[in-house]
């Protein structure tokens, strides 16, 4: 996979939201980037299995049932 680039960042940014970036901002970013796409191979190895995210419905749920009931979920 090809790296994000800062020159392709900044482009994005302009492009998108019409906002302009720094040199040191841009490659920042693209670092940040990059490094998350290269990790998100390796959730799996994680054994994340069965687990829901912790703002996702099932949770948000349990805590609303457990305010309920007069305490909060821990």
């Amino acid at each position: 996979m090809e790296r994000l680039t800062p020159d392709t960042v900044r482009k994005l940014a302009r492009q998108l939201y019409d906002y302009t970036l720094d040199d040191e901002a841009a490659a920042s970013i693209a670092h940040i980037v990059g490094a998350m796409a290269a990790y998100t191979g390796r959730l799996e190895t994680l054994g994340l299995d069965g687990r829901q995210p912790p703002f996702g419905y099932p949770v948000l749920l349990a805590e609303a049932q457990a305010l309920r009931r007069g305490g909060g979920a821990q």
